[in-house]
């Protein structure tokens, strides 16, 4: 076999195993709810403002559908459970819903943004007492949070690594900006600018 015919033959070889890879990724379907785990942190202020001044750990767990079938810009329906710990303000448990799009380019890497709303319960960060009626002594009560509304701004960039290889997983960072209405001293704080920064891993799960 001549020089010319080897590299003919190797360069053959070499596209047909990209061509039988693509093939095989582009042949996988998965589900249209994947799951989203995201754990960072949370702060209060405006978008940006004391990220991370100190550390009080937020994680959730979500999932999302999407509106069209148009891999590379995506319109998208999400929701999420979200648990707070912050000794200044309370801990919080947060559910919101939201509508965003996605933009991922050939090689992967994406960007995204939404539009958030939602509820949160939120636990006072002491003790609360109640004065009791009979005597005027002042007893403990359990805590069972106080309800307030969301409305939110998101927006992430990442990696979708299902784009190239057979793993099933995107790898993201996201900043959610949210305004929580009302909050506890309500003459005080009509409303009260907090903020998530956090790293996410989606697994989409491959149909059978």
């Amino acid at each position: 076999m001549t020089t010319l015919k080897k590299y003919l033959f190797i360069l053959f070889a070499i596209s047909s195993a990209h061509l039988v890879k693509a093939q095989d990724l582009s042949a996988i379907e998965y589900s249209k709810f994947p799951l989203k785990i995201a754990i960072g942190n949370h702060a209060v202020g405006f978008p940006y403002q004391h990220s991370f001044d100190a550390f009080n750990p937020y994680l959730s767990i979500g999932t999302e559908r999407g509106l069209n079938r148009n891999p590379k810009h995506q319109l998208l329906a999400s929701s999420n459970l979200g648990f707070i710990r912050n000794k200044v303000i309370g801990n919080t448990i947060t559910i919101d819903f939201g509508l965003g799009y996605r933009y991922t380019h050939n090689r992967g890497l994406f960007i995204e943004t939404a539009l958030n709303v939602g509820l949160l319960d939120q636990f006072h960060p002491r003790d609360i007492y109640e004065q009791n009626t009979s005597d005027g002594s002042y007893e403990k009560i359990s805590d069972k949070g106080t309800f307030a509304s969301l409305i939110g701004f998101k927006t992430g960039l990442g990696y979708d690594l299902s784009k190239h290889s057979k793993h099933p997983f995107r790898i993201g960072m996201d900043h959610n900006f949210f305004i929580q209405t009302s909050y506890f001293d309500i003459e005080s704080f009509s409303i009260m600018p907090q903020s998530t920064t956090s790293i996410s891993i989606t697994y989409k799960f491959k149909k059978p």
